[in-house]
């Protein structure tokens, strides 16, 4: 499990959101996951994980799911 320590708010997160693939082999990436976290910072953590699983389905659209997608979200007050 990893943790982003880049803002205030804190994600955990196992390597299947990060390694998850398009149909091209890409990575869904820790970059990308820190980018969707930060630009909906103004929101609820509900809200932050919300938006990263969509954008991750988005990401990966028909590719199956071959690894665990956890993702925890805490929003420093």
């Amino acid at each position: 499990m990893s943790t982003d320590r880049s803002s205030a708010n804190r994600d955990k997160r196992t390597d299947g959101i990060t390694e998850a693939q398009n149909l091209n082999k890409e990575f869904y990436g820790l970059e990308k996951l820190t980018e969707v976290a930060r630009n909906h910072r103004q929101h609820s953590a509900e809200q932050i994980c919300k938006v990263i699983i969509d954008d991750l389905r988005s990401h990966i659209s028909t590719q199956k799911v071959c690894d665990d997608i956890t993702l925890v979200v805490l929003k420093q007050l």
